[in-house]
């Protein structure tokens, strides 16, 4: 081969090598899952969609968004709002930080080496880990609540003179640890500023250093700053129950499973049906209306089948659908799981009761 080969061999193999680096570049942040109303910068999303750095994430009623960031999973559950500040992955090595206005995160964090970051920012508290499960959430009223199921989590207040400097400070904080959790209100952080603003006035003038007045504030009134051990609470399992179970069961699907999913979408889109369509996994019921998926509830019993509809209950609702998916009727009955057909009659059982659904209406 002469130079001329060689040379156009390097280049075509240094733009596969841009190509690949650039797809995995591209599937570092993105929509993993989600039900309901959810937008990203106003728009829709879809299963799959890039998540860039500065991209923001709105909920709607009960809905809610999964993102996977590297090693690390989101929830954004319901009328949440998020900002993803900063994403960046170098030589593997994630710095994540997540903005959260108003809301509540799940969080699965990935372990992470000393060069890596994982942080969620509140309008008035600072969570940072290094690898852990636990939730933040964020009123209309800016007070912050962080619970921490396992691992460890350090929790500042947010003083916006050292907002340069929050990896310092969170470096002084004690660590919330499993079952442990603690409120920041509004009031504590306007206290605080006030009391980092003195201080930090008086430095500047004796240094005229910012950098050293900085580091003067850390050491002197971090007690004001960060959370300290005696805010630091323990809450009861039944507490967190709901949420633990969440948490543990916030994972990637099948790519099978988001196949699926994603062709009953499309589908909904081009060819909508007034009841919406159903798509029944393994262990899982979705259903798709508008173009979007709506509901995800359990497999508790396989279907019951009759003629050519589908009978199933899931915990929330009773379906009734096509064997190719559209749904006749659907109905908000809270049961157990367990449903049969008598005398031409839906049998739904709860808890306390059953109930008889027409096997035509659902009435």
């Amino acid at each position: 081969m002469n130079k001329t080969g060689y040379l156009i061999l390097i280049l075509i193999l240094l733009s596969l090598f841009s190509c690949l680096k650039q797809s995995e570049d591209d599937d570092y942040s993105k929509i993993m899952f989600y039900i309901g109303d959810v937008k990203k910068n106003s728009l829709i999303v879809e299963i799959g969609d890039i998540i860039l750095e500065n991209d923001i994430i709105t909920t709607g009623i009960k809905s809610s968004c999964d993102i996977k960031i590297g090693g690390s999973i989101i929830r954004v559950k319901e009328k949440s709002k998020i900002k993803l500040s900063e994403l960046s992955r170098k030589d593997n090595i994630e710095r994540t930080t997540v903005g959260l206005s108003v809301g509540k995160l799940l969080c699965k964090a990935k372990k992470l080496s000393r060069s890596e970051k994982f942080m969620v920012k509140t309008p008035t508290a600072v969570a940072g880990v290094r690898g852990t499960k636990f939730t933040v959430e964020a009123d209309p009223k800016r007070t912050s609540r962080i619970k921490v199921f396992n691992g460890k989590v350090k929790v500042i207040k947010r003083i916006k003179q050292l907002e340069e400097e929050i990896d310092k400070v969170l470096d002084a904080a004690p660590s919330l640890s499993d079952k442990e959790k603690v409120i920041v209100t509004e009031k504590e952080v306007e206290k605080a500023e006030k009391i980092v603003k003195k201080f930090l006035d008086k430095e500047q003038k004796i240094s005229g250093n910012v950098e050293i007045a900085v580091v003067r504030v850390i050491e002197n009134v971090k007690d004001d700053v960060v959370v300290s051990k005696k805010e630091i609470r323990k809450f009861k399992v039944e507490d967190f129950k709901e949420e633990q179970n969440e948490i543990i069961e916030v994972k990637e699907k099948p790519k099978e499973i988001i196949q699926q999913i994603k062709k009953i979408v499309e589908l909904e889109k081009k060819e909508p049906v007034p009841e919406g369509r159903l798509l029944i996994t393994r262990y899982e019921i979705h259903f798709i209306k508008d173009g979007r998926l709506l509901w995800e509830g359990r497999v508790i019993n396989p279907p019951l089948k009759k003629d050519d509809k589908l009978y199933i209950a899931s915990g929330d609702y009773i379906f009734c659908a096509s064997l190719k998916g559209p749904v006749f009727w659907k109905k908000k009955i809270e049961n157990n799981g367990k449903i049969e057909i008598k005398d031409d009659k839906l049998i739904v059982y709860s808890r306390n009761k059953t109930e008889k659904l027409d096997l035509v209406t659902g009435l």
